[in-house]
């Protein structure tokens, strides 16, 4: 099998649309961030802002951002997967055939789209499929370990690591990709 994509057709699964999806979620989630920082800086700024105002716009600012790092490295380990489940299937029908997008018992499913570039006869990046290993384990550490731990917060660089792992890998997968004419299946 192969990957094929048509040229200019927007509305089929492509790597390519998930590349640029990803990253408007991602200028969205550092859009969100600088405005809480000016927030922060506003109220700081503010003639007589008392200490302790200055104290909880401070902290407010660091739990706000940190929440909505949580949530958004969680939100896109999982829509990568989400999205690797239906470009997969649609690359496999282009192809006349079938693949399961589901793991086998005790199989993760980074390990699973390891098989499924195989079965597509793509070479794994095996940096960027480490990178989203991780990102899967931290997500499973984050989702089902107990208590609330400062080690399970996501910093700020292993978001954007994160990220530039998914981009990586449909940056990956789009030049894979073979161009051909012929109408969708």
């Amino acid at each position: 099998m192969r990957l094929i994509r048509r040229p200019f057709a927007a509305d089929e699964a492509s790597a390519a649309k998930n590349f640029i999806q990803l990253g408007h979620r991602q200028t969205a989630i550092e859009a969100a961030v600088i405005a809480i920082q000016r927030q922060s800086d506003t109220t700081l700024a503010q003639p007589g802002c008392d200490p302790l105002t200055s104290e909880l716009a401070e902290t407010m600012r660091d739990w706000v951002t940190e929440t909505l790092l949580q949530g958004a490295y969680l939100r896109e380990y999982h829509l990568w997967e989400k999205d690797c489940k239906a470009y997969f299937s649609a690359m496999a029908q282009k192809n006349d055939a079938c693949v399961s997008v589901k793991p086998k018992p005790n199989q993760h499913f980074v390990a699973l789209v390891g098989e499924l570039l195989a079965a597509f006869s793509v070479p794994t990046p095996d940096n960027i499929i480490s990178d989203i290993n991780y990102m899967r384990s931290r997500v499973n550490t984050m989702k089902h370990e107990a208590g609330l731990e400062l080690e399970h917060f996501i910093t700020d660089q292993e978001y954007k690591a994160a990220m530039s792992a998914l981009e990586g890998f449909w940056n990956h997968l789009a030049g894979c990709e073979q161009v051909t004419m012929a109408p969708a299946r």
